[in-house]
């Protein structure tokens, strides 16, 4: 059972919810009933974080040398501080290069402690925080397609997105529709697509 106001789970021996103090009801927030077949959880991995980033984390290190590197060399110059000028430029580079990948895994473990996928008999829930809350519902019968993926680094660690597509008004890729919901960094991914194909052929 799940709190109708803010969406935490309920005990089934409680009449309110621990959190907001909400009365225990048979609806879920977004107006549906029952609870959930099964819910899922990102799985959050520091080497996968790393991997996947790899190509932005060398552009944007080579760009902030250049950029921040010049400007700083620029303004030592100006007040005569006396500084080789490859200094400005190792100072620039070393800071992205070892704080970029640093913030991505706070905000990538951050948002993955609070994602949760909910699927109940008639639809999916999807529910994420880190900066900002982001909630979202989508009924079985809306779905278009399920199709699963697997990228490189993700085969390495046995993990795979799978992707409820909705009608768009635009396409990605090869016919992918944008609009939709991806449930990513799954575990058992394949056994988790037959589960979720399951429900959504039910309303084809």
């Amino acid at each position: 059972m799940y709190c109708q106001k803010c969406g935490k789970e309920i005990n089934s021996d409680s009449k309110f919810c621990s959190s907001c103090g909400t009365p225990k009801s048979g609806e879920t927030r977004f107006g549906g009933s029952g609870s959930p077949v099964f819910k899922l959880k990102p799985k959050f991995l520091a080497m996968l974080t790393i991997l996947t980033i790899i190509p932005l984390h060398l552009f944007l290190t080579i760009w902030a040398t250049i950029f921040f590197g010049g400007l700083g060399m620029i303004a030592v110059r100006a007040v005569g501080m006396g500084f080789p000028d490859w200094l400005t430029f190792a100072v620039f580079g070393g800071l992205f290069f070892f704080l970029f990948p640093i913030l991505v895994y706070v905000i990538k473990k951050k948002s993955y402690s609070k994602t949760e996928y909910r699927f109940f008999s008639d639809r999916m829930e999807y529910y994420e925080g880190f900066f900002s809350i982001e909630e979202k519902a989508i009924k079985y019968k809306n779905v278009t397609e399920v199709y699963l993926r697997k990228g490189v680094f993700q085969k390495m660690y046995g993990l795979g997105t799978i992707v409820l597509s909705t009608p768009a008004t635009g396409t990605r890729g090869a016919s992918r529709a944008r609009s939709g919901i991806s449930v990513v960094d799954i575990e058992n991914p394949d056994e988790v697509y037959s589960k979720i194909k399951e429900l959504v052929d039910k309303f084809s």
